[in-house]
């Protein structure tokens, strides 16, 4: 009898011991994050838009290469509309409206 409270108690020694540790881990693993953890920062800012209704006929690609300074490379632009836009893919629909940049 007396040795089974004993087996007990030490049982229960080691489940704390190991809960301490694993709080341990945790607490510093937590730690090191809040440590690390930078604000987000954009350097471009708010972007100015517009919008625009998709007409027959438009592609993101034709749309794109439309706005898109001479010079300035198009698929970035077409990246860009499909981020601003929240778009799976760059396949408009007549009547859609997208919001484009004010540039």
């Amino acid at each position: 009898m007396v040795s089974l409270r004993h087996e007990y108690k030490q049982r229960q020694r080691w489940r704390h011991v190991i809960l301490a540790m694993l709080l341990a881990v945790v607490l510093a693993w937590a730690g090191i994050g809040a440590w690390s953890a930078r604000p987000a920062q954009s350097s471009t800012g708010a972007t100015q838009v517009t919008s625009y209704i998709v007409k027959p006929g438009d592609t993101l690609w034709s749309y794109a290469s439309s706005i898109t300074p001479k010079g300035q490379d198009v698929s970035e632009t077409v990246d860009e509309l499909i981020e601003l836009n929240d778009l799976d893919s760059g396949a408009l629909q007549a009547g859609q409206r997208i919001i484009v940049p004010n540039e």
